[in-house]
């Protein structure tokens, strides 16, 4: 009865959610980590068998982007990407703050304000995210441009 009386209190314990939260995101985690390496382990267990049996193997994404002189992932659609990620953190900043301000207005309870605070994580990384953008945009437009030549033939 002791094992039983234990187990009934951690599981009432009320930290364990968040201790079970943590638990399934680093269990989603490897669980991906392990599906993206068993994955690229079969892709080359498969163009090796392709290379035994002498056959001709078709080329990848990476190799056909780079025969056409252009890089696998587009930058512009990453940087489109990486800015549309940080206005939805930004609206979801603005509407976990928007919650608890009424919350706290219905229930008349200041202290629920404290919630509001929550709201700053996103914020922060959604502000991240948009001022990635910005320097990757000027990164491009940087190396759009053709650098200067010196027509100045001195001899």
């Amino acid at each position: 009865m002791i094992l039983d009386n234990g187990i009934s209190e951690t599981f009432n314990s009320p930290f364990i959610v968040p201790v079970a939260s943590f638990v399934m995101v680093l269990g989603i985690v490897a669980v991906g980590s392990w599906s993206n390496a068993r994955k690229r382990e079969l892709e080359s267990q498969e163009r090796l068998a392709a290379i035994a049996k002498g056959l001709v193997l078709p080329p990848t994404a990476a190799e056909i982007a780079a025969a056409q002189g252009r890089p696998a992932i587009s930058l512009v659609r990453r940087r489109a990407n990486i800015r549309l990620s940080g206005i939805v953190l930004l609206g979801a900043a603005v509407g976990i703050a928007l919650f608890f301000i009424a919350l706290a207005t219905i229930l008349n309870e200041r202290d629920v304000l404290c919630g509001a605070a929550c709201a700053l994580i996103p914020l922060g990384i959604g502000v991240g995210f948009l001022i990635d953008t910005r320097i990757q945009s000027r990164e491009m437009d940087e190396s759009s441009t053709p650098p200067p030549t010196n027509h100045n033939f001195t001899s």
